[in-house]
Parts: structure tokens; C-alpha cells; sequence
């Protein structure tokens, strides 16, 4: 069982931070300060490359009228050179009625200038403080024309990224293989007794479940009171209902996975095989043991974005950003690997909607028409 250190989680006091900020490196984490950057980068840039590096609110409607133009004509506001490049780079795309101007080669909507910091923002937070590739991954998922530098600079603007350095772990000398979807289930317990969470009299979460598919790297956490069979059984059980259970169901020599556990779950699924990894011996469970690090270190800055001290209610929105974002080993994300799908919490669409507050279904249906 991995006991993973409590200070993974913690949250920085106010004075903490205060000092930590006087560092050298360490930014102040506004948007003032992100975009003075970006400025200083432009500036370095050949003049020839400084113009449409990126997209401005300004070059952005130009760019609109010169795509609404009819071919052969022209417009005195408009130079023809503009025109041109514009009808050669991007396309309008019709999202809920409205004209969206797209790129032209992988058809997603241009991000101005003047919205980096919050779209960027937004991804980065939707992968769980993932690292530059992961958020540019998702990124260019929704966006185009957002340059890879940009995104730099913006993680060196993420105070809680640069507050909290993962340390290197070593590596799994004997990987293991899987051959398909819920073939392994790997499963630790988290110790989280030095912060429990008290949400009644009665009711303490002392304790992390974490699972993790080792094929799809989909990961699964639940809160609980204890490390006892009975718990643990109860979780299991909910997901083994809910996603089938797996083939092999591996975990490290604690006790509370012994006995009860196996005798409980083999009554209701007989073909499920139990293995232990070895005794003191945690590169055997090495997919895990790395999941423990990505989940503590991701719920630690998700409790410091919210300022919160009440980690069960982050286990889930952290659990859904590690798994809908890009994984270094499978090179997809464990979601679209589990469903075979993207997610879809994040549609451009859906967006409008919410823009042009629509809360009644006859008003979706016009815009739909």
C-alpha cells in the first residue's frame, strides 16, 4: 500500500506564497503580467513575423468581412493583399447561426489575442494543471492559431504549477503489458489521516481508493472513512457494476485488500483472478504508484485554485481532467480510449448557448434551425 506524503496536498498559507512569490522565476500569476510577456516576446520576433503571429480583435474582423466578400470584389477598408491571404488561411464556419472564422486546414475557430490568457486558462484547468503538451493538446483541440511559445509563457504564469515541482520518480525497469480495456485493474489506497475531511459528526474521509485501467490509463477515486474490507468491497462493487469487472484485479500486500475482499467479490464474480504485487516492492505496481503522484500533486493545486480544504469534492472534477486529457504513454486520453469518443463537456456549440443565456428548449430549437 502506497502512503503518499500529505504534504502533496497541502495547501500554501498566505504567507507561504507571499515569501515564495519574492523568488526569483516566480511570477505574480495576472493577466497583466501574461500579456507583458507575450508583448516582450512579439517584440522579439522579426518584424516581418510580429503581424500575424497572432490573431487581434481588429485583424480578426477583417479578416471576417474579407471571407463575407464576393469573389471579385472589393473593399477601400480592406487591402486586396489581406484578402487574399485571408480566403488562402481560414473559413467561415456557421456554429448555432453565428459566422465563426475557422482555419482552414483543421477547421477549428481562430483564438484572438485578446482572449488567450482565459482560454488558456480554461484548458489548463480542464487537464488538471497538466504540463505544456497536454494543454496545448487541448488547446488545439478547441482553438487554432495559438502558438506553442504563448502557451510557455502561460504555465510560467500558473502560480500553482510553480508552486508545486513534482519530484522525478524512478523507473519501472519490467513494464507490464495489458491487452485490452479492464484486462488489469490496478488498485492503492491514498493515507490521507494527517487532513482528514470532516463533513458531519459521523462521517471523517481518512482515506483515498485509486484504481486505474492499465491499459486506458482511466482512472477512478473515491473517499473513504476507513481502509477496512467492508468499504473498499462496497467501491469496488460500484464499479465493477458500472464498467464490467476486470480480468485481473492487482494490488500491493496491505491486508485491507485480502480475505474479506477476495471472498466478497469472487461470490459475484467468480472469474475474477487477485494478484499481489510483491512485498515492499512498489516498482511491481508502478502504473499506480505514478497515478498516486499525478492525483495528489493535481488535487493539491485544484485545492489551491478553489481555496479550499476539502479534497473529496475535488476528487472528481481532477479524476475527469486526468482523464480526458492527453497521456504520454497511449499518446490519447484514457477517456477516448475507455469510450472511444471525445468528451463532450466542452463544445463550441453549447457555448453560444450559454452565451445568449437560452434556458427554454423552443428557443433551442431555433437555433438550432
Amino acid at each position: 500500500m502506497s502512503a503518499v506524503a500529505s504534504s502533496s496536498v497541502t495547501t500554501l498559507s498566505s504567507t507561504d506564497t507571499s515569501s515564495l512569490l519574492c523568488a526569483p522565476g516566480i511570477t505574480d500569476g495576472s493577466e497583466k503580467g501574461f500579456f507583458d510577456d507575450v508583448e516582450k516576446y512579439v517584440a522579439s520576433l522579426q518584424e516581418k513575423y510580429r503581424e500575424k503571429t497572432f490573431i487581434r480583435k481588429e485583424t480578426y474582423d477583417k479578416i471576417l468581412k474579407s471571407l463575407l466578400l464576393e469573389k471579385g470584389t472589393s473593399s477601400e477598408s480592406i487591402p486586396t493583399k489581406l484578402v487574399f491571404w485571408a480566403r488562402k488561411n481560414f473559413i467561415i464556419e456557421k456554429i448555432a447561426g453565428t459566422d465563426i472564422v475557422c482555419c482552414s486546414k483543421n477547421k477549428k475557430p481562430l483564438c484572438i489575442y485578446e482572449s488567450f490568457f482565459n482560454v488558456m486558462k480554461e484548458c489548463h484547468l480542464n487537464v488538471s494543471h497538466g504540463g505544456r503538451t497536454k494543454t496545448l493538446n487541448e488547446i488545439n483541440s478547441h482553438y487554432s492559431w495559438v502558438p506553442r511559445a504563448v502557451v510557455e509563457i502561460f504555465l510560467r504564469h500558473c502560480l500553482p504549477c510553480q508552486l508545486r515541482k513534482p519530484l522525478k520518480q524512478s523507473v519501472v525497469s519490467k513494464p507490464i503489458i495489458s491487452l485490452g480495456v479492464m484486462t488489469r485493474l490496478q488498485i492503492d489506497l491514498i493515507d490521507m489521516r494527517t487532513r482528514p475531511d470532516v463533513v458531519s459528526a459521523g462521517v471523517v474521509y481518512c482515506w483515498i481508493l485509486h484504481c486505474i485501467d492499465h491499459f486506458s490509463k482511466f482512472t477512478w477515486a473515491y473517499p473513504l472513512e476507513n481502509k477496512s474490507a467492508k468499504e473498499v468491497v462496497v467501491k469496488l462493487r460500484q464499479l465493477f457494476f458500472t464498467f464490467g469487472p476486470p480480468r485481473l484485479l492487482h494490488s500491493d500486500n496491505g491486508s485491507e485488500f485480502a480475505a474479506n475482499v477476495i471472498l466478497e467479490l469472487k461470490t459475484v464474480f467468480p472469474n475474477l483472478c487477485f494478484i499481489r504485487g510483491r512485498p515492499h516492492h512498489p516498482q511491481s505496481q508502478g502504473c499506480i504508484e505514478r497515478a498516486n503522484g499525478v492525483l495528489s500533486l493535481s488535487l493539491g493545486k485544484w485545492l489551491q485554485t478553489n481555496n479550499t480544504t476539502h479534497w473529496p469534492e475535488g476528487l472528481s472534477p481532477v479524476v475527469y481532467g486526468i482523464n480526458t486529457r492527453t497521456s504520454d504513454t497511449t499518446r490519447a486520453t484514457p477517456y477516448e480510449i475507455m469510450f472511444g469518443q471525445h468528451s463532450r463537456g466542452d463544445s463550441e456549440f453549447w457555448k453560444i448557448v450559454k452565451d445568449q443565456d437560452i434556458v427554454d428548449e423552443e428557443h433551442l430549437r431555433q437555433l438550432i434551425i
